[in-house]
């Protein structure tokens, strides 16, 4: 099994590596759109319309595949000071609980976003005039990829805790 959950670690690494470069290029874009904002606004004396509209729809899909992101490296926040302080066997037994938990709560709410991408869909955006669906339909993929982090998380943490310890519990010096 220790095998198997190489192979899906790996795999699931490749992802979030094309996940990081798509946040990378999204912020690129919010970034650019932005300073021409800037740049038309006091420069030019004629702000632009529809950047600002741009930007928020940028900065969902940022924030929604960046939680994926950093629950994938174990970056979020976290409480290690008081996990630190349990024995091991009640660590490996929280670490699971953890990841099972965040996993059920991503899954539940993932009809939910899709229910309101789909109401929203129906919507268009008042200065890019495209639909709000575009928008919306980062929560249902952030939130299905934050499911499938949390459930390979698990997984991982199950099955092969050595490498689970190894890859993010790293003791400081």
């Amino acid at each position: 099994m220790k095998e198997v959950m190489k192979h899906i670690n790996q795999a699931y690494d490749g992802f979030n590596k094309l996940n990081e470069w798509f946040i990378i290029a999204l912020m690129s874009i919010m970034c650019l759109d932005l300073l021409a904002q800037v740049v038309f606004r006091y420069v030019f004396s004629t702000p632009l319309t529809w950047s600002e509209e741009l930007a928020r729809y940028l900065f969902v899909w940022i924030a929604l595949f960046g939680s994926a992101w950093c629950g994938r490296g174990h970056i979020h926040v976290r409480m290690t000071a008081v996990v630190s302080k349990f024995p091991a066997p009640v660590v490996r037994v929280l670490q699971i609980a953890i990841s099972i938990f965040c996993a059920a709560i991503c899954f539940i709410l993932f009809p939910h976003a899709i229910k309101i991408f789909t109401m929203q869909s129906k919507l268009k955006a008042v200065t890019l005039g495209v639909s709000l669906g575009i928008e919306y339909i980062a929560a249902p993929v952030g939130i299905l990829m934050m499911a499938v982090q949390w459930t390979v998380d698990a997984l991982f943490a199950l099955f092969d805790w050595e490498g689970y310890q190894a890859r993010y519990m790293k003791k400081e010096e």
